[in-house]
């Protein structure tokens, strides 16, 4: 049983603070002798949904100054008018989404400072315009692996299978100046994939691939200038991949491959300027296995498997 207050006359609340707090309030609104009337002092309750008390006048509503209480959405108060609209001003509060206050919007975009958004859209936080940043960075700490089987008989057209795994891939594509931070890092046991074919009586071709690599870059750009640092560590305890196709009664070309990598970056830009930075360790033991039987083949049969460790394409035209 909750405890009762003490009988008072009737319609009349006791100014004692000595009895329960409304559930809403933090601390406790105190209540005046008058009936049904609660005194505005300084000890008024803070609403749960506020992390200051907002002063109130003679007659219960808040009072727009200084003191008004944070809403828990902002982290600095908002001051506002007479009216209770916020006014926009250098102590505008923050809102959790915010790093920084934004000013005004003007046409034609934001006015400059700390966290606002760039004149026109163009301008970026170092002040240089039509420039894109671009900052990645990847950890996989574990195993990734897929498998494929396929089993295809009388097919008028083409059969085409693949299978891969990827630890970490990145892909900057951008018609801005561009900056780039890349820093992809995988570990684990395996980075792996298997794929099975077995294919007959096809009126097409056959093409089956196989893809397995830990760290993955690719940026192209089309601007002034273009600059990426770039750093890429495989540490898998087996990156891998195996093929196995079996061919027979094949109308056109039969294709297979399989490939496997442990970092690899790829840039083709035209900028005028192009630096890049790039570093690749690997750590782990690449395997490769591919194995194709074949028969009856109306056109070619190409093979091929490769295992590379690090490897690097940069493409400035």
């Amino acid at each position: 049983m909750l405890p009762t207050a003490q009988a008072f006359a009737a319609g009349s609340t006791s100014s004692s603070t000595g009895y329960g707090s409304p559930v809403m309030m933090v601390q406790p609104a105190q209540a005046d002798d008058t009936a049904g009337g609660s005194a505005i002092s300084s000890h008024l309750g803070n609403g749960v949904m506020m992390l200051n008390p907002p002063p109130t006048d003679g007659s219960g509503s808040p009072v727009d100054n200084g003191s008004s209480g944070n809403g828990v959405m902002m982290v600095n108060p908002s001051p506002t008018d007479g009216s209770g609209s916020p006014v926009a001003s250098g102590g505008s509060g923050n809102g959790v989404m915010m790093l920084s206050p934004t000013t005004t919007p003007t046409s034609g975009g934001f006015t400059g400072g700390a966290g606002s958004a760039p004149a026109g859209g163009n301008t970026a936080a170092n002040g240089n315009t039509n420039e894109s940043d671009i900052v990645n960075g990847q950890i996989n700490l574990n195993s990734v692996w897929t498998n494929a089987n396929i089993t295809v008989d009388n097919v008028n057209g083409d059969v085409n299978g693949q299978a891969s795994a990827v630890a970490n891939a990145f892909q900057a594509v951008t018609m801005n100046n561009t900056i780039v931070n890349n820093n992809q890092y995988a570990s684990g046991a395996a980075v792996g994939a298997d794929l099975n074919a077995s294919v007959t009586n096809i009126n097409g071709s056959v093409n089956m691939s196989t893809q397995v690599a830990c760290n993955t870059a690719d940026v192209s750009t089309d601007p002034a200038y273009t600059i990426v640092n770039s750093k890429q560590q495989c540490n898998v305890g087996d990156p891998s991949q195996a093929t196995n196709v079996f061919a027979a009664q094949i109308q056109n070309d039969v294709n297979v491959s399989g490939s496997v990598a442990g970092n690899v970056y790829t840039e083709d830009t035209n900028a005028k300027y192009n630096y890049v930075n790039t570093q690749q360790i690997n750590q782990s033991a690449i395997n490769s296995t591919t194995n194709v039987q074949a028969y009856n083949v109306g056109g070619s049969v190409n093979v091929s498997s490769s295992a590379v460790g690090n490897t690097a394409q940069v493409v400035h035209y």
